[in-house]
């Protein structure tokens, strides 16, 4: 018969138990207690008052989220049950076991203190020697909100059940005065009583009110635009490539090439990521104090403006070029189109010339005046159906005073070295989303209202930069890369 060692889960311990001996000197939640302990907390410990009863240190709570966020838990139910389970957990509380309330309140009261503690951490790197701000890249990426679709509602959609309601009460008002059943529901609407239904009412006219100021019918930019959600008002319908249609926002991240920190972010509630360039740039001037040598992103910024505003930050950018057209490899794009500026015309890909025909002065200020050129010659070209798509019959092209900056920027990413720096750019920045999505496990904010997805966004940035910095003061041994190598070779065999 075999023998097994005897054993029981009541079995008690002679001796006191450490849990410090069982946190390696190498363990990341070592690491996230030295670096809070070297923060400034000034910003949250002035909002203490003296009187009353003690509260939990801020920096032991600071240290729960931080390591929280750093290894998948993001909620304060989660992180309650974490400090009781979690060896990690309970050794950054210092045995205290603070209640979901607690932890909740601390976050949401201290989210505007975030980007001051997210710049120290930087500091940290920088002076460490891990960020160089030599190479740097630009992305964004559309992250689910607290709030479901299905909460959304048109401009169209809302005055059509405004209406309804509206009907609604006023047939059942005058039920009630004709039969006198103020206690029984309208029967056409059984599931509402009269005040939920007057509460509807107010709470459309409320969000159309807010479209109104936010989002007029004559300038929405699309169908998503003009629509409002009564969970979460900031966030918005968003299109992604993986996960069809969602409620979210669009936060962008700079990312430094040296070891995959984050050194700027900006969260944005728009479907597009053109619009946040400058602002991108801005975080990364506040949080670093310097300016990257070299920036990259793809063509999602590519606009005039953002071309503009890199070169007056003196940055060197390398912005992919979009194109005129959605299809890919089409011959006939206006990138293909020569424009030789000696004799003013375009040259189309089959040698034709297109030359001035009007110019189109715009009656806003901050529009560009536009040139419009025509090729005469299309009729006899055999490429005529394939380039032509206009209903005269003609192709024509459009020339603003945007254009030469948009070109030069072309040029320059098409060259040799524009296309090996800009290759960089998906080792660099990509991975870093897969990192916070996948090994931080962040698919969904938890909280809602822009300000406050802000905050959560910089404490997730946060939690990453702590986990680069643990992977760089303790990186992995050369053996164990090459067995991983070995493994995603085989892998993919």
């Amino acid at each position: 018969m075999a023998k097994f060692k005897a054993y029981t889960t009541e079995q008690g311990e002679l001796l006191p138990i450490y849990l410090s001996e069982w946190v390696t000197d190498d363990h990341e939640a070592r690491l996230v207690s030295d670096i809070v302990e070297q923060l400034d907390l000034s910003a949250i410990t002035d909002k203490y008052s003296k009187r009353g009863e003690e509260a939990y240190h801020p920096a032991m709570l600071l240290k729960l989220w931080f390591y929280g966020y750093a290894t998948g838990v993001f909620t304060s139910r989660k992180l309650q049950i974490a400090t009781k389970e979690s060896i990690p957990f309970r050794w950054l509380c210092g045995g205290y076991l603070p209640d979901f309330r607690t932890l909740s309140d601390f976050r949401k009261n201290h989210l505007n203190t975030l980007p001051g503690l997210f710049k120290q951490v930087i500091q940290i790197a920088m002076e460490l020697g891990y960020i160089s701000l030599g190479h740097v890249s630009i992305d964004g990426s559309k992250i689910k909100a607290s709030a479901s679709k299905h909460k959304s509602m048109s401009r169209e959609r809302m005055q059509k059940r405004l209406v309804q309601l509206e009907d609604e009460v006023r047939q059942a008002l005058e039920y009630s005065a004709t039969e006198e059943m103020l206690e029984e529901p309208h029967p056409t609407s059984p599931s509402l009583s009269l005040e939920e239904r007057y509460a509807r009412i107010a709470q459309i006219k409320s969000a159309l009110e807010n479209l109104e100021e936010q989002r007029p019918a004559e300038q929405a930019e699309s169908p998503q635009s003009d629509q409002f959600n009564f969970t979460d008002a900031d966030s918005r319908i968003m299109s992604t490539r993986n996960q069809g249609v969602i409620q979210g926002y669009n936060p962008q991240i700079a990312v430094d090439s040296d070891h995959g920190f984050i050194v700027g972010l900006q969260m944005s509630n728009q479907t597009t990521d053109q619009q946040q360039f400058e602002n991108v740039l801005h975080s990364m001037k506040t949080m670093t104090g310097d300016r990257p040598q070299k920036l990259s992103a793809d063509a999602g910024y590519f606009s005039a403006s953002n071309i503009a505003a890199a070169l007056e930050a003196e940055v060197d950018a390398y912005i992919a070029a979009d194109r005129e057209n959605k299809k890919k490899n089409n011959a006939y794009d206006k990138t293909n189109f020569t424009y030789v500026p000696e004799l003013d015309y375009y040259l189309c890909p089959a040698g034709k010339e297109l030359t001035l025909k009007r110019t189109v002065h715009a009656n806003d200020a901050e529009k560009p005046t536009t040139w419009v050129y025509e090729c005469s010659a299309c009729s006899e070209c055999p490429f005529r159906n394939e380039c032509v798509k206009s209903k005269t019959g003609k192709r024509s092209i459009t020339r603003s005073e945007h254009d030469p900056l948009r070109e030069e920027m072309r040029t320059k990413v098409q060259s040799d070295e524009g296309k090996a720096i800009y290759r960089m750019r998906k080792a660099i920045v990509e991975p870093i989303w897969g990192q916070l999505k996948e090994v931080q496990g962040f698919r969904q904010f938890h909280l809602r209202g822009e300000d406050k997805v802000s905050g959560e966004f910089m404490l997730l940035a946060l939690s990453h930069n702590i986990r680069k910095l643990h992977a760089a003061k303790y990186p992995k041994p050369a053996t164990l890369y090459k067995r991983e190598r070995a493994a995603r070779k085989q892998r993919a065999a």
